[in-house]
């Protein structure tokens, strides 16, 4: 399983992609204490060394997959494609 593969020691990067380009990304540490990894934004992150934010439900609907790169407990490093194909479509129904 994905998330149970990390080394909590590495940092985990996620990028935003609209047709395999990047357009929005960031690099975490997770915390090490908790026993299954797992990550919680807010809708909007704004980035701690600038004044840049990032709507996260916006990049969501912008994107059509994201990419987690990260280190395995073996020190190897991976690659997780989260396809969002259909996203809006799911993600709207529940308010129709």
């Amino acid at each position: 399983m994905f998330a149970l593969d990390i080394d909590p020691a590495q940092q985990v990067s996620v990028t935003f992609q609209k047709r395999g380009r990047g357009f929005a990304g960031m690099s975490f540490l997770l915390n090490p204490a908790i026993e299954i990894p797992a990550m919680a934004f807010p809708n909007i992150v704004t980035f701690t060394e600038s004044t840049e934010t990032l709507n996260m439900f916006q990049a969501h609907i912008d994107s059509n997959m994201i990419v987690f790169d990260y280190t395995t407990k073996e020190g190897n490093p991976s690659v997780f494609k989260f396809p969002l194909a259909g996203f809006n479509e799911k993600y709207l129904e529940q308010f129709v």
